[in-house]
């Protein structure tokens, strides 16, 4: 495991870690960093989804924007002790800025882990 980086009870159950930068740990965007935009009990961006506490919804600003964020187990995470600043700002914003801003910011983040 990387440093910074924890499997965290508080983040399985949803808790605050809406705006954490995470890294995929396995599948096809393994080593892919995100940011989670919604959990369970935080209605942010998919109020609609009736699917209990198990996944977070999380987007990179690039091919996972804002409005449509991927669904991931956070078994599949690493979670880090970063997160977005002002992040509510962030996500109320206009769509394309915020995806814009959502990407630099993924792309400092990446930057500053090597």
């Amino acid at each position: 495991m990387k440093p910074n980086m924890v499997q965290c009870p508080m983040f399985r159950q949803g808790g605050d870690s809406v705006g954490l930068f995470v890294v995929s740990k396995c599948g096809h965007d393994a080593g892919e960093c995100y940011v989670i935009v919604s959990a369970a009990g935080n209605q942010h961006i998919r109020p609609e989804q009736g699917e209990g506490s198990k996944f977070v919804w999380v987007a990179n600003g690039k091919n996972r924007l804002i409005a449509n964020p991927k669904k991931k187990n956070p078994a599949h995470l690493f979670i880090t002790n970063k997160k977005v600043p002002e992040f509510e700002k962030l996500i109320a914003g206009e769509p394309v800025s915020s995806n814009l801003k959502l990407a630099a910011l993924i792309k400092e983040f990446n930057v500053k882990r090597r």
